[in-house]
C-alpha cells in the first residue's frame, strides 16, 4: 500500500515534489531523533529536554551566522560583493560547527550538574527532571534572543527544475546539502557505532550498563559520548530545520519534539536505526498524505499525521518498526 501510494505521486500534479519535500523533511528528523533513541537506551528515560538543547545550540549557530557574514564580508569585501553567496554558505557552515560545539557543552553541563546526581533515580524523575530542564532552556534563549523569528543569514534561491518528461521537481542547492549531509551522518554514526572502540562499548553499554562496568568499560565516559552525539546531531537537525523553513522561534524546539518523540515511537524505543526509519517515515507521510491525491488530508492536519502513525504503531506493534518485543516472565 505505501509502494502504491508513492508510486501513484508520479502520476498526480507536483506528486514527486512532495515526495521530495517529505526526504527533506524526514532527514532532518532523523538526525533530531537518534539523540533521543540513545538516550533512552543507555540512560534510560526519556529526555524533554531534547528539543530545546537542539533549539538552543541552533539559536548560537544563527548569531555566529551573522557576526561571520558581518566580518567575512569586511575583511573580504571583493568576495563578497562578487561571490556573495559562497560567504554567506561559509559562515553558515562555521556557524554550524560553533552551534553543534555550544550545544554539545549545554548538554555535558545539563549532564554533570543535574542527570549524573540521578543516575540511579526512577525513570520518572528523570522525566520530570528533564521537562524542568526543558523550561529553563526555553526561558534562556527567549531571554538572550527574544520571543520573535530569527532567521540565518543564507539567502535560500529558487531550485533548478528537472524535467524527466512525465513529472518535474524543483531541488535546490540547499535541499540538497539537508539531504546528502543527513545521509553522510547517518553512514558516518553507522561507522562509528559498529567499528569504533568507543562505538562497541556504547553498544554494550546499552545492553547492560552493569555489567559494562564491571568489565571495564568507562561508562560515564560513554554517557559524555551518547550525550555529545545526541546533541551534536540535533543541532544539526535545528540549524537545517531553520535553514530551510524560513528561521526559528524558542517553541520550535517543544514542536518539533513531538514529531521526534512520534518517530522514536514508530521506529522501535531504544534502537538509533528504528529512530532513522521513523523520521524518514513520518517525513514522507506528513508530505506526502497531502499531496492533491485522492484521499488527501487537508494541510492543516499535517503535524496530526505523525501521531496517528504513532498511536497505530502502539496498537499494532508497540515495539516499533525494529525494536524488540519485550520479554515477560
Amino acid at each position: 500500500m505505501a509502494v502504491g501510494l508513492v508510486w501513484g505521486l508520479f502520476f498526480v500534479p507536483n506528486g514527486p515534489q512532495y515526495l521530495i519535500n517529505g526526504i527533506r523533511f524526514g532527514s532532518i528528523l532523523m538526525l533530531g531523533a537518534i539523540g533521543l533513541s540513545l538516550t533512552y537506551k543507555i540512560l534510560n528515560f526519556a529526555n524533554f529536554s531534547h528539543g530545546d538543547i537542539l533549539i538552543f545550540g541552533a539559536y548560537v549557530a544563527i548569531s555566529t551566522d551573522w557576526l561571520l557574514f558581518r566580518l567575512l564580508s569586511r575583511w573580504f569585501p571583493a568576495l563578497a560583493t562578487q561571490a556573495e553567496d559562497v560567504v554567506r554558505w561559509l559562515a553558515v557552515a562555521l556557524a554550524l560547527i560553533v552551534g553543534v560545539l555550544a550545544g554539545i557543552a549545554m548538554a555535558y553541563l545539563i549532564d554533570r550538574v543535574l542527570y549524573r546526581r540521578m543516575r540511579r533515580s526512577a525513570a520518572v524523575v528523570l522525566i520530570i527532571a528533564s521537562f524542568g530542564m526543558a523550561l529553563f532552556l526555553r526561558s534562556l534563549v527567549q531571554a538572550l534572543w527574544g520571543t520573535g523569528l530569527q532567521r540565518y543569514a543564507i539567502l535560500v534561491r529558487p531550485g533548478t527544475v528537472f524535467d524527466f518528461g512525465f513529472f518535474r521537481i524543483r531541488l535546490s542547492f540547499l535541499e540538497m546539502v539537508t539531504i546528502v549531509a543527513a545521509l553522510a551522518l547517518i553512514i558516518g554514526l553507522h561507522l562509528f557505532l559498529k567499528y569504533t572502540r568507543t562505538g562497541k562499548a556504547m553498544r554494550a553499554m546499552s545492553d547492560n550498563m552493569d555489567l559494562a562496568r564491571v568489565s571495564g568499560i568507562n561508562t560515564e565516559r560513554m554517557i559524555a559520548w551518547t550525550w555529545a552525539i545526541g546533541a551534536g546531531l540535533a543541532v544539526v537537525a535545528g540549524v537545517f530545520m531553520g535553514l530551510n523553513f524560513g528561521g526559528l522561534k524558542p517553541d520550535t524546539g517543544a514542536l518539533v519534539l513531538l514529531s521526534l518523540f512520534a518517530a522514536v515511537i514508530l521506529g522501535g524505543i531504544g534502537s538509533p536505526y528504528g529512530a532513522m526509519l521513523g523520521g524518514l517515515v513520518i517525513g514522507l507521510a506528513e508530505n506526502i498524505l497531502v499531496a492533491p491525491a485522492i484521499p488527501s488530508i487537508p494541510t492543516a492536519y499535517q503535524p496530526a499525521i505523525a501521531f496517528i502513525l504513532m498511536i497505530l504503531m502502539l496498537l499494532v506493534r508497540p515495539q516499533g518498526l525494529l525494536g524488540e518485543a519485550e520479554r515477560r516472565g
